[in-house]
């Protein structure tokens, strides 16, 4: 596919669903012509008549030659096959985070023509105008420990979040600041320690996550992950998720709150910049409009493969207690 001179056309795989009806509008509203929803069943049909896009059943009724993007919000375990295939017909595809369930699972898509080129994996942090900032002000750090709270409203803990294959909490939300926080640094971080819950709902996966690791240039990663039933009074993607980075370096320190950032120097000088909160969706989208005419994806499969190699290695230094509780 070539840059056209018309508004891209766009396809949403799984629109129905909370991340898939975020990308189609936040499509439309940046411009795209959202042409295609993706759905099996009916319940994508008045997200269809709100676009004025055609509802089909299978990702088999795409075509490249009408397309320019496809756009897939699934369960992480299903969006590696369909990718791969989606690739290897011709598209440009943006898949939402994470890449796969586990490294594993993304062999298939690893496989897959122009997986490097065309595929563009949608890490949202990337678009929050705080993070350039802080990724330029790390850059001429001497980088001492960087701690994340990353923190998701959810009511309950079910459907495909509740299927141990997705990986819980740390691979559904935590891996944003993993692969942000990778990002910055160089070599696999070691593990140090890693521990996991499920007592908050009682599901069968992780809903709790406090990891300790360390990236070779001796620089320490801390995060804690969880998904909450209250929701905070500031949070991204409107209101619903709190997120704290606190960088520590010899020459100052960096606070990175939702949308405000604070800035102490080592001299003694300190400052404070806030935000207008960001539509992380709509951001996106604006950067992969340009990515769907023939720019480079914000976030390459390599970099997303590597947040996820450390997720696995998260969690296989922190054998939940999932299975010890018996969901009601």
């Amino acid at each position: 596919m070539t840059a056209t001179a018309h508004a891209p056309r766009v396809a949403v795989v799984g629109a129905a669903g909370w991340a898939g009806s975020r990308h189609a509008r936040a499509f439309a509203a940046a411009g795209a012509n959202v042409t295609i929803l993706v759905e099996k069943n009916e319940r994508g049909v008045a997200l269809a008549q709100e676009l004025g896009a055609q509802l089909v059943p299978t990702t088999a009724e795409l075509h490249p030659e009408n397309l320019d993007l496809v756009v897939v919000a699934l369960p992480t375990t299903m969006q590696p096959v369909i990718c791969a295939d989606l690739l290897n017909r011709g598209f440009r595809v943006l898949t939402e985070k994470p890449v796969a369930a586990d490294a594993e699972g993304a062999a298939v898509l690893a496989a897959a023509s122009g997986v490097n080129e065309r595929l563009m994996v949608g890490y949202t942090l990337h678009q929050h105008p705080a993070a350039a900032l802080v990724s330029q002000w790390i850059r001429s750090k001497n980088v001492i420990a960087v701690s994340v709270r990353s923190v998701a409203h959810k009511q309950n803990v079910q459907s495909w979040r509740a299927d141990p294959k997705e990986g819980g909490v740390a691979v559904v939300n935590g891996i944003h600041a993993i692969e942000l926080v990778s990002s910055w640094f160089d070599g696999d971080p070691k593990v140090l320690a890693s521990s996991a819950s499920s007592s908050l709902y009682g599901s069968p996966v992780p809903e709790h996550v406090v990891s300790t690791l360390e990236f070779p240039e001796g620089v320490i990663f801390t995060m804690q992950s969880y998904w909450s039933p209250w929701q905070e009074p500031e949070g991204l993607n409107q209101g619903d998720w709190s997120l704290t980075i606190d960088v520590l370096a010899t020459e100052g320190r960096m606070l990175w709150s939702n949308d405000s950032l604070h800035v102490w120097e080592r001299d003694g000088g300190q400052y404070v910049k806030t935000f207008d909160p960001s539509d992380l969706f709509l951001r996106q989208a604006e950067t992969a409009l340009k990515f769907c005419t023939g720019g480079t994806p914000a976030v390459t499969f390599a970099q997303a493969l590597r947040a996820t190699e450390i997720a696995d290695a998260v969690l296989a230094a922190a054998p939940s207690r999932a299975e010890d509780v018996v969901s009601p």
